[in-house]
């Protein structure tokens, strides 16, 4: 099983979670959206208290 990822946007509202087969996706990433278009990672939270759901990260994206 890949990793999951939240995705959230720069107001914080969340996106959705996603797999991704990377163990790390650091700033300016490129990772897929839930409806299929890509976004670039802005900001990457990892700390354990953010982690609900299973997921490795929280990641701020750009979504226009």
């Amino acid at each position: 099983m890949s990793p999951r990822y939240r995705l959230v946007d720069t107001a914080g509202s969340e996106v959705g979670i996603v797999e991704d087969e990377r163990a790390t996706i650091p700033d300016g990433e490129l990772v897929v959206l839930p409806d299929g278009a890509e976004a670039a990672v802005l900001e990457v939270y990892d700390d354990e208290d953010g982690r609900e759901g299973g997921v490795t990260a929280t990641l701020v994206v750009d979504v226009d």
